[in-house]
């Protein structure tokens, strides 16, 4: 098995929000929630220990709960020092064998890729200890009483980043050795040095970088936006019903149910909001029409559009997207649907657990020069944008 330790337990002194850095915002999610994603969509991991502060276990529970980050098996407080805080989260593995990997990583990292947390697992399998990080490119030279003392030679010197991965029994040797020594290190694999083992470097991209400032967090944004644009697509959905005359049968748009309101012909609820986004996120994404999935689904008696939305949604989530933004445009001549736009929005908002701001309705009569502007039935367009994550 494969453990990933994600530390999240500092002060935060630099970034100056007065709160842990881990938690703040980037594109409208948790810093760290990129960081943990990562983790949780790598193959080669099996368990997730989070470690941050005593006040921050709630927080780090939520975003477990709300994006569904199954790995993380345990939450776990951290102690004075980050040598400190990893130890704790060391310690709470407790079905570990020797020859097992665990990685640790900085919440703060969340510009980590899948292949370099692979890369240095395959490392330390190989070498008992990897670590990620990237060639100097800028002269360093070293400062005396503000003054040049020497420029140091570049060749060969690294700036380290995390993942750093140990075998599980030696980083356990390694901590005892700290301990007895009273060895401090700034890094994991420093512990393993100190024991005069190897360590083998593993490059990492520029972009993995440690948020520590306010500009870092603008660096990481301008970088996720740039990695989400490279996988930018659109998708376009058309649906259309006209009333049904079962009285009876209520009007279902986007999830939410219209009181009062006479429904569409339909063997579904007839919803034609999530029919044409449906259509919209199939077409973006290279699969098959609403009917291919639904029809069989009808027949076993499942009428929920919801139930179908779910079908495409699940293959969006294996394909790596989400959904950006999500543009609605209907055709009715009636009922006036203008006032019910807050309501049908908090209903697709739920479904997508997308912001409210990022859905668009708009409505038109078409001047009457159709079916649907004459009051027959309600036709419905969505286009979508989606995203790689």
């Amino acid at each position: 098995m494969n453990f990933a330790i994600i530390v999240a337990a500092g002060k935060s002194k630099r970034m100056k929000k007065g709160m842990n850095k881990a938690f703040l915002p980037i594109l409208n999610k948790p810093l760290i929630y990129y960081t943990i994603k990562t983790f949780q969509e790598c193959d080669l991991i099996d368990e997730i220990v989070i470690v941050t502060q005593k006040n921050d276990v709630k927080k780090i529970s939520e975003i477990k709960q709300k994006f569904n980050f199954n790995k993380i098996k345990k939450i776990v407080e951290g102690g004075k020092e980050r040598q400190d805080s990893v130890y704790n989260g060391l310690m709470s593995i407790k079905n570990a064998k020797d020859n097992n990997i665990v990685v640790v990583h900085n919440g703060s990292n969340p510009l980590v890729k899948k292949n370099e947390i692979i890369e240095c697992i395959n490392a330390a399998k190989k070498y008992g200890a990897a670590v990620a990080g990237f060639p100097l490119k800028d002269t360093i030279k070293k400062i005396s009483n503000n003054f040049v003392k020497k420029t140091i030679n570049r060749q060969g010197i690294y700036q380290i980043q995390t993942p750093q991965a140990v075998k599980y029994g030696l980083f356990i040797e390694a901590f005892k050795n700290a301990k007895k020594k009273f060895f401090k290190a700034t890094d994991d694999v420093s512990l393993v040095e100190e024991l005069g083992k190897k360590v083998k470097i593993v490059d990492c991209s520029y972009e993995n970088i440690k948020i520590t400032t306010p500009e870092d967090l603008k660096i990481a944004e301008a970088i996720l936006i740039k990695r989400n644009n490279a996988g930018f697509r659109i998708g376009f959905g058309q649906d259309s019903h006209r009333f049904s005359k079962n009285k009876t049968k209520k009007l279902v748009l986007g999830g939410y149910i219209l009181p009062n309101k006479i429904g569409l012909e339909a063997n579904s609820d007839g919803d034609i909001i999530l029919h044409a986004l449906f259509n919209a996120i199939s077409s973006a994404i290279g699969e098959r029409s609403l009917g291919f999935y639904a029809d069989e689904m009808c027949r076993k008696g499942i009428t929920d559009s919801k139930e179908y939305l779910r079908v495409i949604l699940n293959k969006l989530k294996e394909k790596n997207m989400e959904l950006n933004n999500i543009s609605i445009m209907i055709e009715a001549g009636k009922p006036k649907l203008e006032k019910y736009t807050d309501k049908i929005k908090n209903s697709l908002s739920k479904i997508l657990k997308l912001e409210k701001e990022r859905i668009g309705i708009a409505y038109t009569s078409g001047e009457k020069l159709t079916a649907f502007g004459r009051g027959d039935g309600i036709q419905g367009f969505v286009v979508v944008s989606l995203f790689i994550v």
